[in-house]
C-alpha cells in the first residue's frame, strides 16, 4: 500500500509541474507576439524643418550675489532692463532663464520678476543645481 500512495503523489506532482510549464510557455508566446507600438491611423509625411537649439530661444538673466543683473552676459540696471525688454517686445514668447545666487535676498529677484511681468515676458525658468 505504501508503494501505491507514493506513486499517486508522484503522479499528481508531475501533472502540476506540466501545468506550470504550459502557463509559462503561453505567457512567453503572448509576450513575443504582442506589439507595443500604438496603431497608426494613416501614413503621414512630415515636413522638413531646421531645428534651433534651445539657447537661441532663450534670454539669460543672471543676478549676482551683490544684486547686479546681467542680460545675456552684459550688466544692466533696472531701467536698462526695461528698455532692453521694451525693444524686444516682439519676442515675448521666448524663455527667460534666470540664474540667481542661492544666498541672494528674494526682494532683488522679485524686482527683476516685476520688470518681466510689466513687460509681459512671462515664460520664466529658474536654473538650479541637480540634487545628489
Amino acid at each position: 500500500m505504501k508503494r501505491e500512495s507514493f506513486l499517486k503523489k508522484i503522479k499528481y506532482a508531475s501533472i502540476g509541474s506540466a501545468m506550470a510549464d504550459m502557463a509559462l510557455l503561453l505567457l512567453v508566446f503572448f509576450m513575443a507576439t504582442t506589439t507595443s507600438e500604438p496603431p497608426k491611423g494613416v501614413d503621414v509625411e512630415l515636413p522638413v524643418a531646421d531645428a534651433k537649439g534651445a539657447e537661441q530661444d532663450t534670454f539669460y538673466l543672471t543676478i549676482g550675489s551683490d544684486g547686479a543683473v546681467y542680460l545675456d552676459g552684459e550688466y544692466v540696471t533696472g531701467e536698462q532692463l526695461r528698455d532692453q525688454l521694451g525693444m524686444r517686445a516682439g519676442e515675448k514668447d521666448r524663455t527667460i532663464s534666470i540664474t540667481a545666487d542661492k544666498d541672494l535676498n528674494y526682494g532683488q529677484v522679485a524686482s527683476v520678476l516685476n520688470i518681466l511681468k510689466e513687460k509681459e515676458f512671462l515664460n520664466v525658468v529658474f536654473m538650479s543645481q541637480p540634487r545628489e
